[in-house]
């Protein structure tokens, strides 16, 4: 038996090709799919996100500072995202479009409050990012990370700017300081020659008048240097609040256009994508979709036969599908119609793609099918925005089918733009796998081994 079995094999060489290519799909599928998303953190500085920034200018200590200014700049020419300086509608049309995947505000008193740290009512700084977690659940969590990042620098900045306030006015409260103790020295010299002069009072008047100049010099001058000191001094406020601001003096504002509650909820429709695909794929591989039971009289009703029982079984894991989901995980979709059409639309795309490729191709369609699937999860943008993937993915993103579908659940679910464009492709697609299928029946009339089939299942 084993002897015979390998002797077949041998005997029709199409045969191994066809097993070898089967014994090629786990590679194929890790290569491509690993290799499109293998460095996406590497990638972080092709991810474009906004900056707006509205700081003014504000005078401290004699000195200009633009801290929102410097934070544009340093960003800009940054490599930890690829920062966009726009307005703020620009930020915001593209935000929601899913264009920028953050957006960071610098509000127009971001310097002015950092002037006010050290005094009695220090204020909070605030940077405010704005996010559209829904666009891309796992970027949201990495533009998330940078945010902290942003907020930490910037501290530090501030921090360093009014520590060095401190260490200046220390430094010009111990100069006054240091006035005063000369002063002081000024003083005890004069009262010792006041004191040498009374004791040789019939002495010398003069020299009694010159002591008692350089007393008073010495009393104004340590009066002078000890205000001065008292002044540098009383603009740095030591009060707990003071503290609290200098050591932590920006704060990170957060919001979001389109906020996903759960991990769940943000790989729904790249999960939806998927469950529909492999659906197709065992629908397929089980049901014969070429030979008919009874010799067909044209290729429309050939199709339509077939067309019927693949329907319908893309209705019936269409209605699961939706149930499980909105049942089962409890996924809110606002416009649950338009949700659960588009999850019907995804099952006959995928479906007719499938068994047109097996129509038109036999084994090798078959094999295709898979390697299709492999393609969509590497390209389609449903793990990973193409920003974050490789060349070859970002290239084929618009060639693939399920791109269109995870765009038009992905807005159902969480972004809330529109799908007709996205719907209106995926029904064009529809169509044309259906004609290219209709075309092989057609074909397949004029075909002599579809009587001989048709005859035998007669008989």
């Amino acid at each position: 038996m084993l002897k015979s079995e390998w002797h077949y094999l041998f005997q029709h060489k199409m045969m191994i090709i066809v097993l070898i290519a089967i014994a090629l799909i786990p590679a194929i599928y890790c290569f491509i799919y690993l290799s499109s998303m293998w460095d996406t953190y590497g990638k972080m500085d092709d991810l474009p996100v906004a900056i707006v920034n509205h700081d003014q200018t504000a005078t401290y200590h004699g000195k200009s500072i633009s801290i929102g200014t410097g934070l544009t700049r340093s960003l800009t020419e940054s490599k930890s995202l690829d920062f966009h300086h726009v307005t703020a509608k620009t930020a915001a049309d593209r935000l929601r479009q899913g264009k920028y995947y953050m957006i960071l505000t610098v509000p127009k008193d971001f310097s002015k409050k950092a002037t006010t740290i050290l005094t009695a009512k220090p204020q909070a700084m605030n940077l405010y990012f704005r996010f559209n977690s829904g666009q891309n659940f796992i970027v949201s969590k990495m533009t998330t990370g940078v945010a902290t990042a942003i907020k930490a620098k910037v501290s530090q900045q501030v921090t360093k700017l009014d520590a060095t306030v401190v260490l200046n006015t220390l430094h010009q409260a111990t100069k006054g300081t240091a006035k005063a103790a000369s002063g002081s020295q000024a003083l005890a010299v004069g009262a010792q020659k006041l004191t040498a002069n009374n004791t040789t009072i019939t002495k010398e008047l003069q020299a009694i008048t010159n002591g008692s100049q350089q007393l008073q010099q010495g009393n104004q001058t340590l009066a002078d240097s000890l205000n001065t000191a008292v002044q540098k001094l009383s603009i740095i406020h030591t009060k707990t609040r003071n503290a609290s601001a200098l050591a932590a003096p920006v704060h990170e504002v957060t919001s979001d256009i389109a906020k996903i509650p759960n991990n769940g909820t943000g790989m729904a429709p790249f999960a939806i994508a998927i469950g529909l695909y492999v659906g197709g794929i065992a629908l397929g591989t089980m049901y014969e979709g070429f030979l008919p039971h009874k010799k067909p009289r044209n290729a429309l009703t050939w199709w339509a036969s077939k067309a019927s029982v693949i329907g319908s079984v893309g209705l019936l894991q269409a209605v699961l599908l939706n149930w499980s989901l909105t049942a089962g995980n409890h996924l809110h979709v606002a416009d649950q119609g338009a949700f659960f059409g588009t999850i019907l639309l995804g099952s006959l795309l995928f479906l007719s793609l499938i068994f047109c490729l097996r129509l038109l191709l036999g084994g090798f369609g078959t094999w295709l099918v898979s390697i299709v699937l492999v393609l969509q999860l590497a390209g389609s943008g449903g793990l990973y925005p193409t920003y974050l993937v490789n060349n070859f993915a970002k290239a084929i993103n618009a060639w693939l089918p399920m791109t269109y579908l995870i765009d038009a659940l992905r807005s159902l679910i969480s972004t809330h733009q529109a799908i007709t464009t996205n719907i209106w492709v995926i029904i064009v697609l529809i169509f044309g796998f259906n004609i290219a299928m209709i075309v092989r029946f057609q074909i397949g009339l004029h075909q002599s081994f579809i009587e001989i089939e048709t005859n035998a299942e007669e008989n």
